[in-house]
């Protein structure tokens, strides 16, 4: 709403600033392919006890980086 100054008619305007990906996510950061599906990281996370005895998760590695689905490249858009 921010980036069309709250008009919301102009749906030309949000569009784009959502294809920009600049905004607080629980994904973390990441971007839109082609096909207008997220390019992201995705991690290999473990249950753990945290220093105040709290069950968590942990990120053990990064699975894929930048990741985009593998139908973008089928995708006419």
């Amino acid at each position: 709403m921010e980036a069309v100054n709250g008009n919301l008619d102009d749906m030309d305007g949000m569009r784009a600033a959502m294809e920009k990906a600049d905004f607080p996510s629980v994904r973390g950061k990441f971007s839109y392919g082609n096909n207008h599906m997220p390019i992201q990281n995705f991690y290999l996370r473990e249950v753990a006890e945290d220093d105040d005895g709290v069950w968590t998760t942990k990120i053990v590695s990064a699975v894929y980086e930048n990741h985009q689905d593998s139908y973008a490249k089928d995708c006419k858009m």
